[in-house]
């Protein structure tokens, strides 16, 4: 079945890559974000978009930058959210497709999003950003995209054409990877050597648990990324599919994404600030349901 379920502002398809962190430190020791400061200015926090004859407004937005990441939220207090994930962290244009807009409405565990399941390769519109401003840690930027309906086995919802997109002055933390933090996994038997690790604390994020973030990735974008609840103790959890319970992981490998199916983590040490772990999982891609079998996986990070 090729559906997508759109909860709370967060795609959970992709949570493993969408963190909250505490710090607001320089996002990569080879990045410097004074370079693509565009003289951008403060001012209130603006996230908006047109569709259905109406103008959509949100009351609350946040933005994320984490390695060669931006993850921007915003709600309004109706329950409706609007989630984007751009792989990159300069100003520029990035197709809507090859990165992730989504609407969801209030309510629903469904919404509409800037991938066409039927034809993935078709270009949806674009997400641009203008601004990136470090003085006073803002983004800001524009978008316009078709949308379609994330559960495409429903035929009867047509898509949505959403336009005059706005993302101004949304505040944004970033995060730093800790030198003494570790990351090892196999997939289909051939290691993953990441270029950078990253431990994050999710929280309070539209009524959802607490959530610890671990992530490994390459430069060129690829990921094996975990997502915790935060409350779990030391133990072995199931992965029983992107909207599992306690624990959930997804990989995204040159450009294509797999979401875990099986598997089990093992948390072996927790701290308020520190976990330490294992993990094995077959992740598999919704749309070719072509699978990938990660193991020997193991973390050791910070996450506060």
């Amino acid at each position: 079945m090729k559906n997508i379920k759109l909860i709370g502002g967060l795609l959970l398809i992709i949570t493993a890559f969408t963190f909250i962190s505490c710090e607001n430190e320089p996002i990569d020791s080879a990045i410097n974000l004074d370079d693509f400061d565009g003289g951008g200015t403060g001012g209130p926090m603006v996230f908006k978009a047109d569709f259905g004859g109406n103008t959509w407004n949100g009351t609350v937005a946040q933005a994320v930058i984490s390695g060669n990441l931006v993850s921007i939220g915003a709600n309004r207090a109706d329950g409706s959210t609007f989630s984007i994930l751009i792989s990159g962290n300069t100003t520029g244009t990035y197709p809507a497709n090859s990165n992730i807009i989504a609407y969801t409405p209030a309510g629903s565990e469904y919404g509409y999003w800037s991938v066409n399941l039927a034809n993935e390769s078709e270009l949806t519109g674009s997400i641009v950003i203008s601004n990136i401003n470090t003085v006073n840690k803002t983004i800001s930027g524009t978008f316009s995209y078709k949308g379609y309906w994330s559960d495409s086995t429903n035929t009867s919802i047509l898509p949505v054409d959403f336009t005059n997109g706005v993302f101004t002055n949304v505040p944004y933390t970033s995060s730093n990877p800790v030198a003494n933090d570790t990351f090892f996994a196999k997939i289909d038997g051939i290691e993953f050597v990441e270029e950078q690790i990253d431990g994050a604390l999710i929280t309070n994020v539209s009524g959802m648990p607490d959530q610890i973030s671990v992530v490994g990735s390459k430069n060129n974008g690829d990921r094996v990324g975990l997502n915790i609840i935060r409350s779990l103790a030391a133990g072995t959890y199931q992965f029983t599919g992107p909207l599992g319970e306690n624990v959930n992981a997804s990989c995204v490998l040159n450009n294509v994404l797999y979401n875990a199916e099986s598997g089990s983590l093992t948390i072996t040490a927790k701290t308020d600030t520190r976990i330490k772990g294992t993990f094995t999982m077959v992740v598999k891609n919704f749309t070719t349901s072509v699978t990938k079998t990660v193991t020997e996986g193991a973390f050791d990070v910070e996450y506060n």
